[in-house]
């Protein structure tokens, strides 16, 4: 069944499908929000716990926690298709997508882009100091794609998105693409496709450590044509894509700890506008048809006897000793037990404890 809105625009009139029960196949991939092997991937694997909670429900709508947990990117049949397998909570917090997939583009996002989504390029761009968000070295992001989902007026489910062209001197056409329900893939009259599927309940935990998104196959899917890279008139030739993709606060203005590639542990990011992604190890983008890195051993403190050492959980238990938790750190009192006749605290029991007991005897009385 279809059902059509219409929404107007500076170009004028945008009709949106939403089609019920997934979209038509375009080139490879369906786009449902759940994650098809035809992509043959992930290219990235989440390697830090969420700071922005972590997701119990397993409702394909709402969700109480967001994550990004793993992604992939595909092109093909004159598409570029990218799949963020985790959750978007349903309080209007923020997908943010920014794609390099031509020559030309913004490496540190400038204050001057197109106006969409409540000015949501500017408060993340250059405030004329000279700041901006800037990605990894390499990367000069093309276009961008804001997500959010809630309730709305009615108390339904609904998911929204924006997109815009970045041009490498600022400006460019940007819009607002329309809104769609759980279970409905949203076609915008640009070609551009969107569903959503907020049910995992796996993937990272929440803290700000190490941790691993493997296996998650449901979350956000898009469906780009690639002529929409096309904004100079140039004819670029797409054949490769770089994503960086992070969840954002309601306002764009707090960066999680969310971030595809991940931030290798670590807390919430903060201000976008302040964040410079070459000065955190590792890549914060992915590319189509990279081939994603396991995921990170997880480590915490070991006691084994009154030594601490840095080990996996389940080979502290071969050694016998006692795993204090994942992520804990070793330090010089880790492990250190505390011997309550120590009265003085100096880490020796002597005459020293016996007459601190005496001066004290029947203080409290």
């Amino acid at each position: 069944m279809f059902h059509v809105m219409t929404r107007g625009i500076a170009l004028g009139a945008m009709t949106l499908l939403l089609v019920g029960g997934g979209a038509p196949q375009r080139g490879a991939v369906t786009v449902d929000g759940q994650y098809d092997s035809s992509f043959g991937g992930p290219s990235v694997i989440q390697n830090t716990q969420t700071d922005f909670g972590n997701n119990d429900d397993p409702d394909p709508a709402t969700a109480n926690g967001s994550e990004l947990d793993q992604g992939d990117a595909l092109i093909a049949g004159g598409y570029l298709y990218i799949f963020l397998g985790g959750n978007l909570e349903s309080n209007f917090n923020k997908l943010e997508v920014f794609i390099d997939a031509r020559d030309g583009g913004q490496n540190s996002l400038r204050g001057d882009n197109s106006d969409v989504d409540f000015y949501a390029l500017a408060i993340m761009g250059d405030d004329g100091s000279g700041n901006g968000l800037t990605f990894d070295a390499g990367i000069e992001a093309d276009m961008w794609i804001g997500v959010a989902c809630g309730l709305d007026q009615f108390d339904e489910f609904v998911f929204h998105v924006s997109y815009a062209e970045l041009h490498t001197e600022g400006g460019g056409f940007g819009s607002y693409l329309g809104s769609g329900n759980a279970g409905e893939t949203l076609i915008s009259s640009n070609g551009m496709q969107i569903a959503l599927d907020n049910s995992n309940i796996g993937g990272v935990e929440w803290g700000t450590g190490i941790g691993c998104g493997e296996g998650v196959t449901t979350g956000i899917e898009l469906a780009i044509p690639l002529f929409l890279f096309n904004w100079d008139l140039t004819d670029p030739t797409i054949d490769s894509a770089s994503v960086c993709s992070f969840i954002n606060s309601g306002g764009h203005d707090y960066m999680s700890n969310q971030v595809l590639g991940g931030i290798g542990g670590g807390a919430n990011l903060g201000n976008p506008r302040e964040v410079d992604f070459n000065t955190i190890d590792g890549d914060q983008f992915f590319t189509d048809g990279q081939v994603a890195d396991p995921c990170l051993e997880v480590t915490g403190a070991c006691c084994i006897d009154a030594t601490c050492e840095l080990q996996t959980a389940e080979d502290c238990a071969d050694a016998a000793g006692e795993y204090l938790g994942d992520n804990i750190p070793c330090d010089e009192n880790t492990c250190v037990e505390v011997c309550t006749s120590d009265i003085t605290g100096d880490g020796v029991v002597d005459v020293s404890d016996l007459l601190q007991i005496i001066a004290e005897w029947n203080c409290g009385l």
